[in-house]
């Protein structure tokens, strides 16, 4: 019988932990955007992926494109809440890549990233200086063969880095050039994952002040 009681208690502790996570990403007034983290990701289809130099500086340019496009790709419009950018963490994490290892033919599984893995990438960052909210996109892979772009947008607590909330999204890739290819994917997914966001939260701002 205590054994029984103790299971109901952790799974309410639980339960009540994972509300209070949810309430602060749906809740938050204002997200800190980090950007596209491209350091676990893959890109399936030699074809579709014939420079790797190209690649190496790519991330940089994809990264850019909330900057210098706002109008398109609007995240605090999709997603209907303030954002602050500091795109720095992952654009030096995007440098240290070996894009060309990265290149496969191989059939995987996708996306081929674990909850797990996520919570590694989120681990390595450094110490952030303010609290709060913070999100940013994992890039998952790209994969050729399918036009497909597989996204991880992760939602983390910057105090402690736990991971509050994911949501896994693909984009489909199209236009002319390899930038403006895959960026369309996560033009795609960005609005994809804003709508769900935005819908959720608006019930939480709503029905739990």
């Amino acid at each position: 019988m205590k054994n029984i009681f103790a299971i109901i208690l952790s799974s309410l502790l639980f339960l009540n932990l994972s509300a209070q996570q949810i309430n602060q990403v749906y809740k938050a007034k204002k997200i800190n955007f980090l950007g596209l983290d491209y350091s676990a990701a893959v890109f399936i289809g030699y074809n579709g992926f014939k420079d790797p130099s190209a690649l190496q500086i790519l991330p940089d340019s994809w990264n850019s494109l909330f900057i210098t496009e706002p109008e398109k790709y609007n995240i605090q419009k999709a997603f209907k809440v303030r954002f602050d950018f500091n795109l720095e963490i992952v654009k030096e994490r995007n440098k240290t890549v070996n894009y060309t290892e990265r290149i496969t033919e191989k059939a995987i599984i996708l996306p081929h990233l674990t909850k797990e893995d996520l919570q590694a990438i989120i681990d390595d960052y450094p110490v952030f200086e303010k609290t709060g909210v913070a999100l940013v996109f994992i890039v998952d892979a790209y994969d050729k063969s399918s036009a497909t772009g597989y996204y991880h947008f992760v939602f983390f607590q910057k105090e402690t880095k736990e991971i509050l909330l994911t949501y896994t999204v693909t984009g489909e890739a199209g236009g002319g050039g390899l930038r403006n290819y895959w960026a369309h994917s996560f033009y795609e997914a960005i609005l994809k994952a804003g709508k769900r966001y935005s819908a959720t939260a608006e019930f939480y701002r709503d029905y739990t002040e």
